[in-house]
């Protein structure tokens, strides 16, 4: 691994030293690796996971840490694989489980009062689009326009949900596709492949994403990956477990936002 270079407190962390290639098509993930509307969706996942869990064992720490693993190693996906992993933790356990559906119900109803209280503040006026979005993404958003390639954006949330958001965040007209969980919607390896069907080499396609989802897909396909680690909420600094799970995963490259200068040269040029 090289190692990482430092430029006014940003980092750009170079993990694989695999050949260069400019890119000509980039896909983004959308929450945490753009979007900030479900920040701290992670740590509300787990903590209604352990109402459950803690009863069944006598460490509550190591159960939680045992269901962070799989929520971690699912995240990106849709919801229910990772509520459908932890039915069969509180199985194992001898509980008696809910379905996964059930449980992914349950916890969209509490993300939803966090999401629309951000929402509603947008809408208001009381925080700016800029407070629901990882620092820096607007400008590397406009950067990535002046270079005249497709830029799409892809999301395991629903598909109504991230095309409200994005047009409430005004950063809908950067993307040639726009791409949630819904019937009849691409999700993120069909559009993977929908770009090569399209003529775009696979190495030539950069995927930025916050979960594994993203990373080792297109890391299967032969693309060039960016692993976004922020430590929410403050977004200034790399997350430690983050960045593990990523580089586990296959990214090549990790940052913590968009504010590095030279960022735009991944595209360009590649690392």
């Amino acid at each position: 691994m090289e190692k990482a270079r430092w430029e006014n407190n940003f980092l750009i962390e170079r993990i694989t030293s695999r050949p260069a290639h400019p890119a000509r098509a980039i896909v983004f993930d959308f929450d945490g690796t753009i979007g900030m509307v479900r920040a701290g969706w992670m740590p509300l996942m787990l903590d209604m996971m352990m109402e459950t869990l803690s009863p069944l064992g006598p460490d509550p720490e190591a159960l939680r840490a045992e269901a962070e693993v799989y929520v971690a190693h699912l995240t990106g996906r849709d919801t229910v694989e990772q509520t459908n992993a932890f039915a069969a933790h509180v199985a194992r356990l001898g509980g008696h489980p809910l379905t996964g559906a059930e449980y992914k119900a349950e916890f969209l109803a509490r993300l939803e009062h966090r999401r629309a209280a951000r929402l509603t503040a947008l809408r208001s006026g009381e925080i700016s689009p800029e407070d629901l979005m990882i620092p820096g993404a607007r400008a590397f958003l406009e950067g990535l326009r002046t270079l005249g390639l497709p830029v799409y954006l892809a999301s395991g949330s629903h598909h109504d949900d991230i095309c409200l958001e994005a047009g409430l965040l005004h950063i809908e007209h950067y993307f040639d596709g726009i791409f949630g969980s819904a019937p009849g919607i691409l999700n993120k390896k069909e559009l993977l492949d929908d770009i090569v069907a399209r003529g775009i080499p696979p190495e030539a396609i950069l995927t930025f994403g916050d979960g594994r989802t993203e990373i080792e897909l297109t890391q299967i396909l032969g693309g060039r990956t960016v692993g976004v680690a922020s430590d929410e909420p403050e977004c200034v600094a790399v997350d430690r477990k983050k960045r593990q799970w990523l580089i586990d995963a296959g990214a090549d490259c990790i940052i913590p936002n968009y504010l590095e200068p030279d960022l735009l040269d991944l595209v360009t040029a590649g690392y």
